[in-house]
């Protein structure tokens, strides 16, 4: 009975020892990529604790676990049931920074200036670098270079990226119009130089001698000097300067202060062609500023060969660089036809203060009106003078002899017809005979042929020689011969008193023809020009003379006579001591001259018209030139 209860027992013992209980543990990386787990699959028996760990992957790190706790990469579960865990990997992350440098912000989405983010490594950013309102994008710099924009970047580590923006530059372009600078350390003048925008410049208009600043256009209007621009875009400014002439004085003033320029070499240079037309000097060219840009210009009369009628002028001007061209498009109408002139003058004769040209007309026996051409708004037309008598005038000069504030004109036929032309100021004029202005002037003397003459002047000129204020007139031309002759014993000044007369009681002879023992024994026949300036710098004008002689042979001999003014309309001959050499052979007609300092050395020189002679022979010769060096004339030329 025992042995049975002990082989039940043995049976029941055998029965409750059931097979053990196993679990599956199951493990997986979220991203797969992210990392490993270990183990990967693996059976535990019931109740056993399993350990598990993750391993990232390059550019992963370990974040968390799913199916199991805890923050490290490794864990550990108790195998209760069958079980699944995953480690969960995430990206590494890297912080951008970005900077900017100058005025802008970077944006899509991505980051605001100066501030970090981090992103997941590999992701790609897109930076935009967006400018402030003057500023602009110039480049990245940092971990990015290049100024493409929008650009990309790779995050694989952490990364500074830099965008570069610079202020807007714009060109400042100053131009001139005139003679002058624009200055202040700024930029030189017609030159381009680029600015930062909001940059403020102060431009100062610098004229040169004899100009004077007008105004800023362009960008910058106004007549402030100096003046600020704030470069805030491209700018174009230009400074005008202006140089402005008198043209209400006498013609001698106006001539023995214009440039001593080669104006045949300008006229040919301007595409005229070379031509005796023109040979003499003065005698059809006007000088001035005709399109009143500050540069003078010159009016050509063409034809002069006496006989053929014109009916036209020629403008030609200076573009500013002293370069002359012929302006076929010059506003200027005709209005009728007359005679080559012997002389041309300049003046403004209708009261606008700009010039005019006045040509007496004429010719060798043939008779012809003076005519002006005149300004007339913005256009040049020709006036004929009909007030006048028909002419063949050897000989013109103005100044105002009345002081009413205009210029009137002497005109002389050298015979016949001698008369004044009084002004009203609107270039309207009065003909009036020459013993009508100058008193004790006998018109009707009986010449040995039984025709009635006047004196027969070849020159004059209208200047204040004795400097109180009012027009004096030099006259001369034809000489005594005879004590019947009605001629003036040499060239006379006839001083004025603003009066609108002269009287022959009142002037003064600067030397008598007949007496001249300097000529070589050829007498005075007549003389062609005359000279006013002070040479010696006393403070009294002295006069210089230039004179044709009679030859008995077919040369031409000329004399240039020097009067020396003493004070008190009182002169004396100062030829022989000033101008030694004074007989010149071969010399040509109708050749002006002039007392100035060509040279700006501060002494005065004895100058012919011009720089180079256009001769008859159809030849150049230089001109001839003294200049004073103190106590005489020495030659140049």
């Amino acid at each position: 009975m025992k042995k049975l209860a002990l082989f039940l027992s043995f049976l029941f013992v055998i029965s409750c020892s059931k097979d053990p209980i196993i679990y599956t543990l199951t493990t997986s990386a979220n991203p797969s990529d992210g990392g490993t787990v270990s183990p990967s699959t693996q059976q535990y028996d019931e109740g056993k604790t399993a350990t598990i760990t993750a391993t990232a992957s390059s550019e992963y790190v370990f974040q968390s676990w799913s199916g199991a706790t805890g923050s490290s990469n490794s864990t550990s579960v108790v195998m209760n049931s069958d079980k699944s865990v995953t480690a969960n990997f995430v990206k590494k992350k890297y912080a951008l920074t970005t900077t900017v440098e100058g005025e802008g912000t970077v944006t899509e989405k991505v980051i605001k200036a100066g501030a970090a983010t981090d992103y997941n490594s590999g992701t790609i950013v897109e930076l935009t670098a967006v400018p402030s309102g003057e500023w602009q994008f110039m480049e990245w710099t940092g971990d990015l270079t290049g100024s493409e924009n929008p650009t990309q970047i790779t995050i694989d580590k952490a990364k500074s990226v830099t965008a570069v923006f610079v202020k807007k530059q714009y060109p400042l372009t100053v131009e001139i119009e005139g003679e002058g600078t624009v200055s202040e350390k700024v930029i030189k003048a017609g030159a381009a130089t680029d600015y930062n925008s909001g940059t403020i410049v102060e431009l100062t208009a610098e004229p040169s001698d004899e100009w004077e600043f007008v105004e800023w256009t362009g960008d910058v209007i106004s007549t402030e000097n100096p003046v600020q621009i704030t470069i805030d875009g491209s700018k174009t400014v230009k400074a005008k300067f202006m140089r402005y002439f008198d043209y209400k004085v006498p013609s001698h003033d106006w001539e023995n202060n214009t440039p001593w320029i080669s104006v045949y070499e300008k006229i040919f240079e301007s595409g005229f062609e070379k031509h005796h037309s023109i040979s003499h000097s003065n005698t059809f060219w006007g000088i001035a500023d005709f399109n009143l840009d500050g540069f003078l210009d010159i009016n050509l009369g063409i034809p002069d060969n006496d006989e053929i009628p014109i009916d036209f002028s020629l403008f030609i001007l200076n573009d500013g660089n002293d370069s002359y061209y012929l302006d076929n498009n010059f506003p200027y109408e005709s209005s009728g036809e007359v005679l080559g002139s012997r002389k041309t003058i300049i003046g403004d004769f209708n009261g606008d203060s700009k010039p005019d040209v006045f040509r007496p007309a004429g010719a060798h026996d043939n008779l012809s009106y003076p005519h002006i051409i005149m300004s007339n708004g913005n256009k040049y037309e020709q006036k004929i003078i009909d007030e006048a008598p028909l002419l063949q005038p050897h000989t013109v000069s103005s100044g105002d002899i009345d002081d009413d504030g205009d210029l009137d004109i002497f005109v002389s036929q050298a015979g016949e017809n001698d008369g004044f032309l009084i002004n009203d100021g609107n270039a309207n004029f009065q003909w009036k005979w020459i013993s009508e202005v100058i008193e004790d002037f006998d018109s009707g003397h009986l010449y040995p042929n039984n025709k009635y003459g006047y004196y027969g002047f070849w020159s004059s000129e209208m200047t204040d020689v004795d400097k109180d204020g009012y027009v004096d007139l030099i006259l001369g031309g034809s000489y005594k011969e005879e004590v019947y002759d009605s001629s003036l014993d040499g060239p006379s000044i006839f001083w004025g008193d603003g009066s609108g007369k002269f009287y022959l009681n009142n002037s003064t002879t600067l030397f008598i023809a007949k007496d001249i023992d300097y000529s070589n024994g050829r007498s005075i026949s007549l003389s062609h020009d005359y000279a006013v300036n002070d040479v010696d710098g006393d403070g009294i004008n002295d006069i210089a003379i230039f004179s044709e002689t009679s030859s008995q042979d077919d040369n031409n001999y000329w004399l240039y006579h020097f009067i020396k003014g003493t004070g008190d309309r009182n002169f004396i001959d100062k030829t022989k001591e000033w101008l030694p050499e004074n007989n010149i052979k071969n010399s040509i007609n109708h050749v002006w001259i002039k007392l100035m300092d060509v040279d700006n050395n501060g002494k005065i020189d004895l100058v012919e018209s011009e720089p180079r002679i256009w001769l008859y022979t159809s030849q150049w010769r230089n001109s001839l030139r003294w200049e004073w060096n103190g106590s005489r004339f020495e030659k140049i030329n």
